[in-house]
């Protein structure tokens, strides 16, 4: 195959986008480059959007689960729109498109079941179990790396890495020059500390950081005003306005603004504290809210019958040895302890898998004989 016209593509990038953009030439995928005619990074995105990790995404929480509405936001939708709205920065910033949709399409396939809430138990019992804390920054570089092994490049998985804590400054500067080496330092020091702030290697992944927060800001407003918990007169007035459209419109011209030409991405100190702002008002009004909560308890418990059965459960004729082990690389067998398959297994559930496996293994069902 002729690969020179991807080698001209990659020249105009050197031309046409930003002096610290990550180019397409510099990708570092682990164990060597791969020909194609594809730029490196849209074979990522390739690979991301093709994997069953991305399939599950469809059916995982993002704030509002067990509630029979179909406009309420998932995690496949709010990827997806985490996407779209950092693409549409980066490409007045001049950045590779292909690394933020990398980025965004493949950074929260490590979120269990049930959302931030199911990491808080999961959280709980990986460490109960002796597998350490978990979080989901961590969890979805080690999907898509050891688990269903993908290959991407080491920015992309940065920046999974890399994408929480956008809330504790309005500057990200990246850690520039990046290696695989610092890469395993960064998830050696995110396991020890799950809420390590971590920054990234290149100006897409710091883009993608601060857009994630963004994207769901707005957006779980609208959903929470949709199923009634919140009227849009409690929403707090800032200069970002009330409604997901107005700050999302606010909140791209000021990136720009603040960012365009720059070695690094921000946000003003006013639009930051006013992020912060409906942040807060969300955290209160609707993340905690009474009625989200009232299958909260039941979670918890299935969680905890879950992983402690998987842990006591043995045999080839396990459920863990047929839905999960058995289509696992020798690889990832040898290097996995217990505790550790156990906890991949049940972050990998969907919501609908997480109840159905509770249903089987608890729930009396009638027996043919």
């Amino acid at each position: 195959m002729n690969y020179k016209y991807r080698e001209l593509i990659e020249q105009e990038e050197v031309k046409n986008l930003h002096s610290q953009a990550a180019l397409s030439a510099q990708h570092q995928r682990f164990g060597g480059a791969d020909l194609d005619h594809r730029l490196p990074y849209k074979r990522d995105v390739d690979r991301i959007v093709h994997s069953k990790a991305y399939s599950r995404y469809s059916d995982k929480t993002q704030v509002i689960y067990l509630v029979d509405n179909d406009h309420v936001t998932h995690r496949a939708l709010h990827v997806q729109l985490v996407s779209h709205f950092a693409r549409g920065i980066a490409e007045i910033l001049k950045l590779n498109l292909d690394l933020v949709e990398a980025i965004a399409l493949g950074h929260d396939v490590g979120h269990p079941p049930f959302g931030h809430e199911g990491e808080t138990y999961l959280s709980e019992l990986s460490e109960e179990i002796g597998a350490g804390p978990f979080s989901h920054p961590l969890q979805s570089c080690r999907l898509l790396r050891d688990i269903e092994p993908l290959r991407l490049g080491l920015a992309v998985y940065d920046g999974f890495l890399c994408h929480d804590g956008a809330m504790k400054g309005n500057q990200f500067v990246p850690r520039w020059n990046k290696t695989w080496d610092d890469h395993a330092q960064d998830l050696a020091e995110k396991k020890k500390n799950p809420h390590l702030n971590i920054m990234p290697g290149t100006l897409e992944g710091c883009l993608v950081k601060i857009c994630d927060t963004m994207s769901y800001v707005g957006r779980d407003i609208e959903d929470a005003i949709q199923v009634g918990i919140i009227q849009r007169g409690e929403v707090p007035q800032t200069r970002l306005g009330t409604t997901n459209r107005e700050i999302l419109s606010v909140l791209a011209q000021d990136v720009i603004e603040e960012s365009y030409g720059k070695d690094y991405i921000a946000v003003s100190e006013p639009t930051y504290e006013a992020l912060h702002v409906l942040r807060s008002f969300n955290f209160h009004a609707i993340y905690n809210h009474p009625k989200l909560k009232v299958e909260s308890s039941k979670i918890k418990k299935g969680y905890r019958l879950l992983v402690m059965h998987l842990m006591e459960e043995t045999g080839e004729d396990s459920v863990l040895q047929q839905e999960f082990l058995r289509s696992r690389t020798p690889e990832y067998l040898s290097h996995t302890s217990r505790p550790q398959q156990v906890i991949d297994y049940v972050a990998g559930m969907t919501d609908r898998y997480f109840i159905r496996s509770l249903e089987k293994g608890w729930v009396p069902h009638r027996i043919s004989l």
